[in-house]
C-alpha cells in the first residue's frame, strides 16, 4: 500500500474497520498528551520540605530559648534532626464480611471529598516527625549539673531519651563572636 491510497478517501470510506482503528488510535495519542498537559493537584516535594524545615526552626528556636534559660547554661545553639517528613492520614471507609468458610473479608477504601479545587482524601490528622536527636551548644555545657539539668530538661519536653542528646561547650571565639 502507498501513501497516496492510504490518504484517499475513498480507501477509508470502502474499509470501515481501518477508519475506526485511525481515529480510535489518533483519539489515544491526543488523550496521551492531553493527560501530560494537564496539571493535578499533588503536594510538591519542595512544598513538604519547608513545611518540614520550618517546623525544624521553630522547634530548635523554642528549644534554644529553653535551654538558655536553664540556670548555668547561658547563649546556647540547638541543632535539631528529624527521623522523616510529616506524614498524613486520611480517612478509611472500612467494611468487614464473614464468608461461609468462617473467614473474615475487610475492604477498605478512602473517604474521597470535593473541597472546591477538586476531589481528594478526606485528611484526618497530619503527624509531625519524630526528633532523632539533638545537639546543644551552650556556654555552661562543661559543667555537669547544667549539663544535667539541660538533658531533663529537652528529654522531658521532646519525649526522647538522653542518649539521643549532646552537650558541649561552647567555644570562647563563638562567644567573643555573639557579645
Amino acid at each position: 500500500m502507498t501513501l497516496k491510497k492510504l490518504i484517499n478517501k475513498e480507501f477509508f470510506i470502502s474499509n470501515r474497520k481501518t477508519l475506526i482503528c485511525f481515529i480510535v488510535g489518533l483519539l489515544g495519542i491526543l488523550l496521551i498528551f492531553a493527560s501530560e498537559a494537564v496539571k493535578t493537584d499533588t503536594t510538591d516535594k519542595k512544598e513538604v520540605d519547608t513545611d518540614t524545615l520550618s517546623y525544624t526552626d521553630e522547634l530548635e528556636e523554642k528549644l534554644e530559648n529553653l535551654i538558655s534559660s536553664v540556670e548555668g547554661a547561658g547563649k546556647t545553639n540547638v541543632l535539631l534532626t528529624l527521623e522523616e517528613t510529616e506524614e498524613y492520614v486520611f480517612a478509611q471507609d472500612t467494611s468487614s464480611s464473614i464468608k461461609q468458610d468462617s473467614q473474615n473479608n475487610t475492604q477498605k477504601e478512602y473517604v474521597i471529598v470535593d473541597d472546591g479545587k477538586g476531589k481528594g482524601g478526606l485528611l484526618i490528622k497530619t503527624v509531625k516527625p519524630k526528633v532523632r536527636g539533638v545537639a546543644i551548644v551552650c556556654e555552661g555545657g562543661d559543667d555537669p549539673l547544667v549539663q544535667q539539668r539541660i538533658y531533663s530538661c529537652v528529654s522531658a519536653s521532646l519525649g526522647i531519651s538522653t542518649a539521643r542528646i549532646s552537650i558541649s561547650k561552647m567555644t570562647s571565639l563563638e562567644v567573643n563572636n555573639e557579645k
